[in-house]
């Protein structure tokens, strides 16, 4: 006992006489295990969503893009080297780091569809892709909802094969075996901005103004017409279309030519690195952008927001130390008359000391456990937890509409559980100086005779 002296008397004060655990005390430590708890879930699941989310951006996303700003015609000699072909052959050929490289073309299309009183229009964002050899269709096979990936040409049809989002057939009640007519925004917009000029034209008489509509209504290309082999879940990207790269280059008249390459890596968290390697081999007219780069204001946002919730929560714990140092100057108060006894006794300040410091490592210690197995306990139930209260209560708790995701993300990080139990030891050790600083000052003299 002469040996674990702190120790012996800070139990001994944490256990009075008459109760098995001091009131005061089980609030201290309940206090920091729900901080603990708290910040525990909260992290683990903003970092799972933050995973989770890179997980479906590049299940989806190319890794690396290499976008053409000036559209060069194939045909000219001088612009050869430009060509997408002739880059796309280079780039495999001077970085070995590529997995994979496929052409592309994209922008907004307005989509005609249904039939007779029923026929309606959209405008969506359009993809055209390759997809033979193209990394892109592999990933897009894992989230197909309906039909499956085909944008070959089917001649029992004469039409060719197209995918649509999940979200864009829900909302329009489109199905497998739907046709669907594609005009390309680039011919569209000049004929309307005609149109409207020719309408505000008061000196065009009526016969001149049907002359002039009619003339730009007949203007209007024939649109691609295709039939839908399957919906994809894009959350995402939310509404858009799938079509075969000849689709996306006759709607843009891109002839043999292309918006840009694609581009697939080994380690897709090494695009940064290889695009500085890609940067110098792009002729003029053309540029890369990475995945992390296109993204880095989401995921920005996500971290900023983590590091308030760290600085947030933090006060919970900060508030439950607070209680510990207020059961600790309690402890001084009433157990003045014992402490001058023992310091008159020969009992050393530091061993005296250690009785408040040794009251603070325990209730850190319990609470931050507690809350470790509280929160973990949470955690591998959180999509029981969030369907109870969304029945009981009708709460809706991360909808998957708003979040993309159908479950809670969460990922236990070992380095963020220790900097929040070490946190919360920390502060509960420290909470235990200014008791510790009124035993240290103490007068036993004055403690007996009062």
């Amino acid at each position: 006992m002469t040996k674990n002296f702190s120790l012996f008397l800070a139990l001994r004060y944490l256990k009075p006489k008459r109760t098995y655990v001091s009131i005061i005390t089980l609030i201290s430590v309940l206090g920091v295990a729900l901080g603990v708890t708290v910040l525990i879930v909260v992290i683990a699941v903003m970092t799972g969503f933050e995973k989770r989310l890179e997980q479906i951006i590049l299940g989806f996303e190319p890794h690396l893009m290499v976008q053409q700003q000036v559209i060069v015609d194939p045909r000219d000699s001088e612009s050869q080297s430009g060509r997408w072909d002739n880059l796309k052959d280079r780039l495999k050929k001077e970085i070995p780091d590529l997995k994979a490289v496929a052409p592309y073309v994209t922008g907004q299309v307005l989509l005609q569809f249904g039939v007779g009183d029923s026929r309606r229009q959209a405008a969506l964002m359009m993809m055209g892709i390759d997809s033979e050899g193209n990394p892109l269709t592999e990933r897009v096979k894992e989230i197909i909802n309906a039909g499956e990936l085909d944008l070959s040409y089917k001649p029992e049809h004469g039409k060719y094969g197209c995918l649509i989002s999940m979200q864009f057939a829900q909302r329009n009640g489109i199905t497998i075996g739907e046709h669907i007519e594609a005009f390309s925004t680039a011919d569209i917009e000049p004929i309307v901005t005609d149109l409207f000029d020719a309408v505000d034209n008061d000196k065009l008489s009526d016969d001149e103004l049907r002359s002039r509509v009619k003339e730009l209504t007949e203007s209007i290309k024939t649109p691609k017409d295709m039939i839908v082999t399957g919906i994809f879940d894009s959350v995402r990207y939310g509404e858009m279309i799938l079509v075969p790269l000849e689709i996306g280059q006759d709607l843009y008249e891109l002839g043999a030519n292309v918006h840009g390459l694609s581009i697939e890596l080994e380690d897709p968290f090494l695009a940064n690195q290889i695009n500085k390697k890609i940067s110098p081999l792009l002729p003029f007219g053309w540029s890369s952008e990475t995945w992390i780069q296109r993204n880095k204001q989401l995921f920005a946002t996500i971290r900023n927001e983590r590091g308030m919730m760290y600085f947030v929560l933090f006060f919970i714990i900060l508030v439950a130390a607070f209680s510990t140092m207020n059961t600790m100057i309690t402890v001084t108060v009433q157990k003045r008359h014992e402490i001058g006894v023992m310091k008159a006794l020969g009992a050393r300040v530091s061993q005296i000391v250690g009785v408040f410091i040794g009251q603070g490592l325990i209730v850190g210690l319990i609470g931050s456990v507690s809350g470790l197995a509280a929160g973990s306990a949470v955690l591998y139930n959180r999509n029981f937890i969030r369907d109870v209260l969304s029945q009981r209560l009708g709460l809706e708790i991360f909808p998957e509409e708003m979040y993309g995701v159908a479950e809670i993300p969460a990922q236990i990080v070992p380095t963020d559980i220790a900097i929040i139990c070490f946190g919360a030891f920390f502060l509960c050790t420290l909470a235990a100086l200014p008791p510790a600083y009124m035993v240290a000052r103490l007068d036993p003299a004055k403690a007996l005779r009062d």
